[in-house]
């Protein structure tokens, strides 16, 4: 069973996630480390991980908190508020409420996702 845990750091705090058993969450997690470069769209923070993964199942709709892929621009998406502008990949959560920190406001440029260390 595919069952992996990645850390999203943002600089200033770290978020951790889980990611789902999918094909392209697996192909995700094979690339990692990403260093990315994020813009902000309403409560979205996007960025092109610089590598097509494909396409699987997208969806119109993320949860506050989703981890998503869309290879129109293989961008990574992490949503805390807002709605997909096109079907995305649904490929991870972060884990509990902690996505609200990316509702305080600050200005977030960049993030480094890598897998979280085995305790």
């Amino acid at each position: 069973m595919f069952n992996k845990q990645i850390e999203l750091d943002f600089g200033l705090f770290i978020l951790e996630a889980d990611l789902f058993d999918t094909a392209i969450a697996r192909k995700f997690s094979e690339n990692l480390p990403y260093t990315v470069s994020l813009m902000q769209w309403g409560k979205e923070l996007y960025g092109s991980i610089g590598t097509d993964l494909g396409e699987e199942n997208p969806v119109p709709k993320i949860p506050p908190g989703g981890i998503a892929y869309t290879n129109n621009g293989d961008y990574l998406c992490i949503f805390f508020g807002q709605t997909p502008a096109w079907a995305v990949e649904h490929i991870g959560n972060i884990i509990g409420d902690q996505w609200l920190r990316l509702n305080e406001g600050q200005s977030i440029s960049s993030v480094i996702v890598r897998a979280k260390k085995k305790d």
